[in-house]
């Protein structure tokens, strides 16, 4: 088992842990700010995230790693495992990351993935493992500058590891203003205005861990009123593949209704809502949602039945058994088995994402999981024997 699974396995009870204490806090505060559906949904996104590494880890480290070899060959300087090198390096990755962000709130096809993370209403530790399947596949551009000044691929991935998990904690509400912190650091009031839809909060506050690149480049703003959550056209649906897929389909519309090659191209890389006039942003940011949506009165009728709440959970704690088994053996696995385990994974996280929609019965999924589980059961055995 390579370290990032390592990594992984060993982060799942601790973030388990994180959450309930967050949500015992707010609960005993009345200030409870989970919802069943809302949490479910993006637990759901972060296990197709992690599982989505394994067919587009090509972009995600591939790539670095063949431009790395080119420049440095087999070439280990010992300066990046330095106490230095690793904050030199954790300093450059950092000023990528801020551009990548950044790009990815001011492209139409960068958005159309990192929207994700901004969907959820609400604002807790869950909403950081709501992280996005498709980014690596053209965001990896973004970090090839640290290959041409020596980081090794695995100090990359150990980086990227450190500051993945320092963002998880800054996604509370529990959390109030840290004073020279903030200003210097990441941290929840920060991160709250980035979320954010007030208008003074869009498009502020991209630093993945620093706060200075926001203050040198003018997108740094404190928190000052409530932050109200969400999309500016809100987007309600916990179908998990319509998660993934929704944002590519609102690009692929918008450029079929454009007329003209040149603005097509355009509509696909200039900032969400972008028309061919004098004034090129007539939307604000994520205002340009697909309409497809599901009553959230609907959704909390349909499923917070006992027997409901019940069922989902049980099938939630399936898919992550299976989905632990499977990381636990993940690099024995042969390729096509491996797709072929991911498909009925996700099948497993695709109904319950219908059985919270109403669109499946007890019947409907108990036959969906015996599919599934049959198929997994059979590709990993001989995995784990």
């Amino acid at each position: 088992m390579s370290i990032m699974e390592q990594l992984v396995l060993f982060a799942i009870p601790i973030f388990t842990l994180l959450m309930a204490v967050e949500f015992a806090y707010g609960w005993f505060q009345n200030k409870n700010n989970y919802s069943w559906e809302d949490t479910f949904t993006n637990l759901l996104q972060g296990l197709i995230s992690r599982l989505s590494q394994f067919v587009n880890q090509f972009f995600h480290i591939g790539i670095y790693t063949v431009v790395y070899r080119l420049i440095w060959n087999d070439f280990q300087n010992p300066f990046w495992l330095s106490w230095m090198g690793i904050a030199i390096g954790l300093v450059a990755f950092d000023f990528c990351d801020y551009w990548f962000h950044r790009t990815e709130h001011k492209s139409a096809i960068f958005w159309a993935s990192h929207v994700i993370h901004h969907q959820s209403k609400r604002y807790n530790l869950s909403v950081a493992l709501r992280q996005v399947s498709t980014e690596p596949i053209l965001g990896f551009v973004f970090y090839l500058p640290l290959a041409f000044i020596g980081m090794p691929p695995k100090q990359l991935l150990v980086t990227v590891l450190i500051v993945l998990f320092y963002q998880f904690w800054v996604h509370t509400e529990h959390i109030g203003k840290m004073g020279w912190f903030d200003w210097v650091f990441n941290s929840p009031a920060n991160h709250r205005v980035h979320h954010a839809t007030n208008a003074q909060y869009v498009d502020k506050n991209y630093g993945g861990f620093l706060m200075v690149w926001d203050h040198l480049f003018g997108t740094y703003e404190p928190e000052v009123e409530p932050c109200v959550y969400g999309t500016l056209k809100p987007f309600d649906s916990v179908d998990p593949v319509w998660i993934v897929l929704s944002g590519y389909v609102n690009v692929f519309r918008s450029v079929r209704q454009t007329s003209g090659w040149f603005d097509k191209l355009r509509k696909i890389f200039m900032p969400p809502g972008w028309e061919n006039t004098e004034q090129i942003r007539t939307k604000p940011l994520m205002e340009s949602e697909p309409a497809r949506q599901t009553n959230v009165g609907e959704l909390k009728q349909i499923l917070w039945s006992r027997s409901n709440v019940v069922v989902c959970l049980l099938q939630f704690f399936s898919i992550v058994a299976v989905t632990v088994l499977f990381l636990s053996v993940e690099e024995e696995v042969v390729y096509k088995d491996a797709l072929q385990i991911i498909a009925a994974i996700l099948l497993m996280c695709w109904s319950l994402g219908a059985q919270m929609n109403g669109k499946v019965n007890y019947l409907h999924l108990l036959l969906i999981d015996s599919v599934s589980a049959t198929l997994i059961g059979f590709k990993l055995l001989p995995y784990l024997v």
